[in-house]
């Protein structure tokens, strides 16, 4: 009888140390899931990208390539009044060039990246125009979901040695990060 008991009792240990334990640990898992995720245009995309529509619309198309933000100074883009470019040895400020809207669910700092060979001649600024605060290439604007930022543009050629038909800026990043 006593064996018996043992043996039981050997039985409700080894029970309870593996209940203990658990046996349910894992080392890896791989679970496939469906996602869904859509490339839209920048009007309708989650950071969205729009040409102002004010008085400096027509140096900027949302139809660039594949519905994308397009801003062109230059010999392509002719005004109505015959400019063809920005002036060299000048500053040149356009207002209200076009608005950064955050259309997603959360808070976001957004920011750009600039490429060319003249890209630091090319400044960016948030809040319609006031070429006081610091441009986008160097301090985030944060955005709430829904808000948005006018955004304009400063070219600085004074003591630069550019020519006509030189290109100041191939292309512009724009970067969003959500808030922690």
């Amino acid at each position: 009888m006593q064996r018996r008991k043992f043996v039981i009792g050997m039985g409700a240990l080894a029970s309870g140390a593996a209940a203990a334990v658990g046996t349910g640990a894992f080392s890896s898992v791989t679970a496939t899931r469906d996602v869904e995720v859509e490339v839209a245009d920048d009007a309708s995309a989650y950071l969205r990208l729009e040409g102002s529509g004010g008085d400096n619309s027509e140096y900027v198309t949302d139809d660039g390539d594949g519905g994308t933000l397009e801003i062109q100074l230059n010999s392509s883009n002719e005004t109505e009044a015959g400019g063809e470019g920005v002036n060299p040895d000048a500053v040149t400020k356009i207002d209200d060039l076009f608005v950064v809207e955050n259309q997603g669910t959360q808070e976001v700092d957004v920011g750009i990246t600039k490429t060319g060979d003249n890209a630091g001649l090319v400044e960016f600024y948030p809040d319609d125009g006031d070429y006081d605060s610091t441009p986008l290439s160097d301090s985030d604007e944060t955005l709430e979901a829904g808000g948005s930022t006018s955004v304009s543009i400063k070219v600085d050629t004074e003591g630069e040695d550019v020519d006509n038909e030189d290109e100041l800026l191939e292309s512009v990043t724009f970067n969003a990060d959500a808030s922690n």
